[in-house]
């Protein structure tokens, strides 16, 4: 576990693992320990590169507004400084967003692209449930907090898996790096002005959609869009689960995405 200076702000990283490079984006207000279930799972295999984005957990503040191509300049940068010439790239939802842009603006940098439970635009419907979250971090306790937002990251058959939603709100109770709503207003900011739909067709490498059937957050909608604007791009779908599927449908998301980086 390190920092590294990228630009204006100190980003915080962890690399484990050995082989091939994967780089691992997470998404709106979360941080590299989002992603433990595919480290543990992925490290034997490669050389996996999980850190938190600016604004969350240990990396710096930004002293002011960005954008979503901000952070995927912060990827590059932070990618520059490990000398890492070239990876796979995973995102989860705003990550999924950041790792598109990604995509289109460095197309050497990325081997194989994953992008999970994600989006192609901001939308006033979406804009206004992550206002709501904004709010809600404002005047409800942590607990009560983790329990509304819980049936957007979770289907009803998620609901019905023992333990898993009571572990997520604890996890987020006990979080020491929570955002406070203002510097989560600003990652929200960005994640709604993103919009990549009419230039998905600029990515050029191996694509993987991965979408959860019952995401409230990330409709299908938006995996359609991809699948259908990145040339040869596979789209997977996990019957029965939403956003939070990396969590709750962990090894069924982990064997898939192997598979698919391993073909490289």
């Amino acid at each position: 576990m390190a920092k590294v200076r990228v630009g204006q702000i100190e980003m915080f990283y962890r690399e484990e693992g050995q082989g091939d490079h994967v780089v691992w984006i997470q998404g709106l207000g979360l941080d590299h320990r989002g992603w433990a279930l595919q480290i543990s799972f992925f490290s034997p295999h490669f050389r996996c590169l999980t850190f938190d984005n600016r604004d969350t957990g240990q990396s710096g503040r930004s002293p002011g507004p960005y954008t979503i191509r901000t952070m995927a300049d912060d990827t590059v940068g932070l990618m520059d400084a490990l000398a890492i010439k070239q990876t796979h790239v995973v995102g989860l939802s705003m990550g999924g967003a950041v790792a598109q842009e990604l995509a289109i603006h460095y197309p050497a940098r990325v081997k194989r692209l994953a992008l999970v439970a994600t989006y192609t635009s901001g939308d006033p419907r979406g804009t206004d449930l992550l206002n709501s979250f904004i709010q809600m971090r404002a005047r409800f306790t942590r607990e009560e907090y983790q329990r509304a937002i819980g049936p957007w990251l979770f289907s009803y058959q998620d609901y019905l898996i023992p333990g898993l939603v009571e572990a997520a709100i604890k996890k987020g109770m006990d979080d020491p790096y929570f955002l406070p709503p203002k510097v989560y207003a600003r990652q929200v900011e960005a994640a709604t002005t993103h919009f990549t739909e009419d230039r998905l067709k600029q990515i050029q490498a191996p694509t993987l959609i991965v979408a959860g059937e019952d995401d409230l957050l990330t409709p299908m909608r938006f995996a359609r869009t991809l699948h259908e604007s990145i040339p040869g791009s596979r789209l997977a779908v996990i019957q029965g689960t939403g956003h939070g599927l990396i969590w709750a449908r962990a090894e069924e998301f982990n064997n898939l995405l192997l598979s698919f980086l391993k073909e490289a």
